[in-house]
């Protein structure tokens, strides 16, 4: 009989499990919703400690500092209700907001159909007063006639200041209604294209950013901008101080560049991972390059605190200038090409992207 084939695959490991539930713990603190009653910041802590929990058996949250898990045996119910604890509760929240924008917009609806049932009584009111006016024409005295024309005429008068008055009170009810809902959109809007970690403006927000900026500069030929920037050396910061170490990082480099770039059309945001994109309009190659050096000095005095010490902090730009017959693609490709520039040549450094020259 032949021997069964024997599998190619490397057999599952023990470790790779711990590795895998501990990166979905870390992606559950990068993504993290708003909960009830929840910080953000305490919430990404905890979900940390117990990666670090899972990963090296280090302490439960809440247990002893300094006391390891006995004979190294995670606490898995523990991290069963740290996680089933979080869906309940950001799943209270969401439906709590869309609760809230549901109510909002019944008593929009109400207000219009009160509106328009109140319309309605008061002119038939009116209509009732004219159609009298009309029989007295018809078959009464003039003195009789002249003494309902003047009830009439005085009734017409009442109901329209009456109208005109709800008319205003209603526009100021469904004004606060309707700019209630529009700060609630505003704020989901915001949330959705936000990075939860630095607060900087997230992927789809730059995707969308950079498509409307090329297709500005086809129409008004206005110069434009990118920065690429990178963390330079992140890797070894996250694996040899710790993810929380490297989130700090992160922060303090977003906080950086807000302080940088504070024009209201300069465009900061995330890239992904530890990279960063600044979309600059009117904004020539120059000027760009310039600022993009400022930035470099200052994220090179930064101090950022890991355990008892502080570590420094650099990066790598890449500056791009939009041109003619460039798309978003393009674009990114010529930035790239500055950043791996400015890589190459040493790092904590400017380099123009498609010309391999650094900054002056």
């Amino acid at each position: 009989m032949r021997a069964p084939p024997t599998s190619t695959e490397p057999p599952e490991s023990p470790e790779l499990a711990l590795d895998t539930l501990a990166a979905a713990l870390r992606s559950m603190a990068e993504f993290a919703q708003e909960q009830e009653g929840v910080e953000l910041e305490g919430f990404r802590l905890q979900a940390e400690a117990w990666a670090q929990h899972v990963v090296v058996a280090a302490p439960a949250p809440g247990a002893p500092a300094g006391a390891p898990a006995p004979g190294g045996r995670r606490d898995w119910h523990g991290v069963r209700r740290f996680v089933r604890e979080y869906c309940r509760s950001s799943a209270a929240h969401a439906q709590g907001v869309a609760a809230d924008l549901r109510e909002v917009i019944w008593v929009f609806v109400r207000n219009f159909t009160q509106a328009f049932a109140t319309e309605e009584a008061s002119d038939e009111r009116l209509r009732q007063q004219i159609a009298r006016l009309g029989r007295l024409v018809e078959a009464s005295a003039a003195s009789e006639l002249k003494r309902e024309v003047v009830e009439t005429v005085g009734a017409l008068t009442q109901a329209l200041e009456e109208r005109r008055a709800r008319q205003q009170a209603q526009m100021a009810t469904l004004g606060a209604t309707v700019r209630s809902l529009g700060d609630e959109l505003a704020t989901a809007r915001r949330d959705g294209e936000t990075d939860p970690l630095t607060r900087l403006a997230n992927r789809k927000a730059l995707d969308a950013y950079l498509e409307e900026t090329v297709r500005m500069f086809e129409a008004f030929r206005e110069p434009a901008s990118l920065l690429l920037v990178d963390v330079d050396r992140f890797k070894e910061i996250n694996d040899g101080r710790g993810h929380v170490v490297g989130d700090a990082v992160l922060r303090e480099v977003a906080d950086a560049l807000a302080r940088v770039f504070m024009r209201r059309s300069d465009f900061v945001g995330r890239y992904g991972g530890d990279e960063f994109t600044v979309v600059l309009r009117e904004t020539a190659l120059a000027d760009a390059a310039r600022l993009a050096e400022r930035l470099v000095g200052r994220v090179r005095s930064l101090r950022v605190p890991a355990g008892e010490q502080t570590i420094a902090v650099q990066v790598s730009v890449g500056v791009a200038a939009l041109e003619r017959g460039d798309d978003v693609r393009r674009w990114l490709e010529r930035a790239d090409r500055g950043l791996y520039a400015a890589k190459a040549a040493g790092r904590d450094r400017v380099a123009l992207g498609g010309y391999g020259e650094e900054a002056p």
